[in-house]
Formats: structure tokens, C-alpha cells, sequence
């Protein structure tokens, strides 16, 4: 009887227990953020971003815009922390560094620290990879005595045109073109020196502008197996963040807070279409039983919701194996890397660099190199490849 008693007493006091701490230290934490409002704000906006980026919580354009401040995130997490232990609060202080420390995984996609002697090459059966958008390159006279530098097993191609001195180059290709002006043609290509044994490709609509964005899907005989690439072009945002300097230097204030509106449009824009068209290209790649290869021009940077997405599934190969900071982008605001190669866990990848002395475009060329882990072991029989998903 005696035990029956103290059971009901532990089963009604623990809770009303536990509740009363648990209001205790909700007033205290309270009590603190009032006297350090903005450092515990920091620190709860850093927690927020975090947690966005090591898993998108939400598909939704705020997601887009939450995950690409998490840098300022960081670095104010990181001030704010300094400061509160400089203020004696050492609790909330190795809260926060904690939470700067778990960060660190994150601030990797934008800069890449890698021994040279990590990834050594291994095997000469390397395949040679290129994504590069080249803004309409086949107007470049000087680009086509170039391309023999950066000649690859397989060039995935974005906003690309015609160029029969490129094409002369490779044995298989795929181009899925639209008009663009009289005079041209343009949108995706991707060639191979390999067979390509399958194939889907697809432009995504668009109310106003040229067609040039969407994907290409190829299964490719390579060796005695068979691998998938996509070459993607997601959707472009159009942001021109020069005209916003311009209007700031020149003092037309209204025109530049026009300017800053109209980019956060379009980057709403941007986040919600590219949610929708990731959803499909990860469609003919999850739950592949084909290694695959994922290249293309995102338009989002390493923190914003296609690479976090990705990441979930696939590797970035300059996030394995680059150096420095790898940007991508030949033009205003410059400090950003938009042009990425994502691999699954089928590949090793050896090497990734951007080939930054390479300017025939307003994008610098990605070029990679993968080796199979274990070759061979994959059917190379791909008849109806595709008939599963389409």
C-alpha cells in the first residue's frame, strides 16, 4: 500500500516538478534577454539559420532567404557570443559557441580547405567532367581557340549556342535548344566521349524572356557500367545588383530603394521556381541505380535551398576537394559560386577546380574528376532506363 502511495505521489509531483522548473528558467532566460535583447537575438537567428541549413525544415521561399544569411548569421552569432561571456554570462556565452562551432560544417560550402595531397589520383580511368554556362560563347572568336584547354569526357553546357569547332570535339551530344533572336539558338548541350544509351531533356516554361532554362537527363556506357549525368540550368533571377551601386553612388535614393525592392522580388521569385524545378530533376535521380552526376549553373549560392536540398543526397565536389573559394561568376557581385558539380556516394571525386583565367562569359568553367569506387559491378543493360520515372 505503502509503495501504491509513493508511486502516485512521484506520478503528480514529478510533473508539477518539472513544469515548475521548466517556468523558472523561462523567466530567468527572460529576465537575461531583456538585459542582452540584441546578443540573444543573434544567437536565436543563428540557431534558426543552422538548423534550416543542415536540413531545409520547410519548402517555402522564406527557407531560400533564411539560409542564405546564415554567413551574417555566423559572424554575429560569433560576436555575440564573445560579448556575452566578455559579460560574464558564460551559460548563454557556450551556448552560443556551441552553436558557432556546429556552424562550421556549413561556412565549408563557402570556402573550401582541403590538403593538396588528400586526394591524390589513384587510377588513370578518371572521367573528366565540365559544367561551364557560356552566355552565348559561340559569338567569342577567341573562345573557340581555347577549348582544347579545357577539353573533358563529358561538358555539360548551359545557355550554350552552336559551335561546331566545340562540337567537332566529342563523339555524342544532346542539345535542347530554343529560339533566342533570329539569329540563334540556345539553351543546354550536353556532349560525351562516351555512348549516351538513354536520354530526357526538358526547357521549363516561361511568361516573359527566353526559354534557357532547364535540365538534361543521360545514362552513358561508361566502360562496363553505366552512370548518369544531369545537366541542369536552373531558373535565373536577373538581378543585376549594379543598377542598385549606381543609383546608391549617383544619390537617387528612391530609385535605389526601387532597386533593392525589385531584387528581393525577383529573389522570391527565384526561390519558389527553383523549388519547384529541383523537385523534378531529383526525380530522375533518386533512388538511382546508376551513379550520378549532378552539374550545372543553380543560380543560388552554397547556402541557399537547391544546395542544401542536394546535400541531403549527393556531395559538392569543390566542397570535398576544392581550395579557396572557387566563385563562378565573371561579373557583379563576383564573391559568389552559383556553377556547381553534386556526385553520390558511388564516386570518389579527385580533384575541382574553377578555371578562373577562362573569360570568354560572364561564368568561369568547373571542372572535375571522379573515379568509381567500385567499377564494374552495375549492369550495363539500360534498355528502358528511364521507364520507372517517366
Amino acid at each position: 500500500m505503502i509503495l501504491y502511495i509513493k508511486f502516485f505521489q512521484i506520478l503528480f509531483v514529478f510533473p508539477s516538478l518539472l513544469m515548475s522548473s521548466i517556468i523558472d528558467g523561462l523567466r530567468v532566460a527572460y529576465q537575461k534577454f531583456k538585459e542582452f535583447p540584441l546578443a540573444y537575438t543573434a544567437l536565436s537567428y543563428l540557431f534558426i539559420t543552422m538548423s534550416f541549413c543542415h536540413y531545409p525544415i520547410f519548402d517555402h521561399w522564406i527557407a531560400g532567404f533564411i539560409m542564405m544569411s546564415s554567413p551574417i548569421a555566423f559572424v554575429v552569432g560569433l560576436i555575440a557570443s564573445g560579448y556575452l561571456l566578455y559579460k560574464r554570462q558564460k551559460v548563454m556565452a557556450t551556448i552560443g559557441f556551441i552553436w558557432v562551432l556546429m556552424a562550421f560544417p556549413i561556412m565549408k560550402r563557402f570556402i573550401s580547405i582541403n590538403n593538396a595531397n588528400t586526394k591524390e589520383i589513384t587510377s588513370l580511368n578518371t572521367l573528366k567532367v565540365l559544367s561551364f554556362n557560356g552566355e552565348c560563347f559561340a559569338e567569342n572568336a577567341e573562345g573557340n581557340s581555347k577549348w582544347s584547354a579545357l577539353k573533358s569526357d563529358i561538358a555539360c553546357f548551359q545557355e550554350y549556342s552552336p559551335n561546331q569547332h566545340l562540337e567537332a570535339q566529342y563523339s555524342n551530344k544532346i542539345e535542347k535548344l530554343t529560339t533566342f533572336d533570329k539569329e540563334r539558338s540556345v539553351g543546354l548541350a550536353l556532349f560525351s566521349q562516351y555512348p549516351i544509351v538513354n536520354q530526357y531533356s526538358k526547357i521549363w516554361d516561361k511568361a516573359y524572356g527566353p526559354k534557357i532554362n532547364g535540365f538534361i537527363c543521360a545514362d552513358i556506357a561508361y566502360g562496363n557500367d553505366t552512370v548518369r549525368v544531369v545537366n541542369a540550368h536552373l531558373w535565373s533571377m536577373g538581378v543585376r545588383i549594379n543598377q542598385s551601386i549606381d543609383a546608391l553612388k549617383n544619390g537617387e535614393f528612391k530609385q535605389f530603394a526601387l532597386e533593392i525592392m525589385d531584387t528581393f522580388d525577383k529573389m522570391k521569385q527565384g526561390f519558389e521556381f527553383r523549388n519547384e524545378q529541383l523537385k523534378e530533376v531529383e526525380s530522375y535521380v533518386a533512388g538511382s541505380k546508376y551513379p550520378v552526376i549532378i552539374c550545372g549553373d543553380f543560380n543560388e549560392t552554397p547556402f541557399g535551398y537547391a544546395y542544401g536540398k542536394l546535400s541531403l543526397s549527393f556531395k559538392n565536389a569543390f566542397e570535398e576537394v576544392g581550395k579557396g573559394l572557387g566563385f563562378t561568376l565573371n561579373r557583379q557581385p563576383y564573391c559568389v559560386r552559383i556553377d556547381q558539380q553534386f556526385f553520390s556516394a558511388e564516386w570518389q571525386v579527385q580533384s575541382c577546380h574553377t578555371i578562373s583565367d577562362f573569360n570568354i562569359s560572364d561564368h568561369f568553367p568547373v571542372m572535375a574528376e571522379y573515379v568509381l569506387k567500385s567499377p564494374n559491378k552495375i549492369s550495363n543493360n539500360s534498355n528502358n532506363v528511364f521507364a520507372s520515372i517517366f
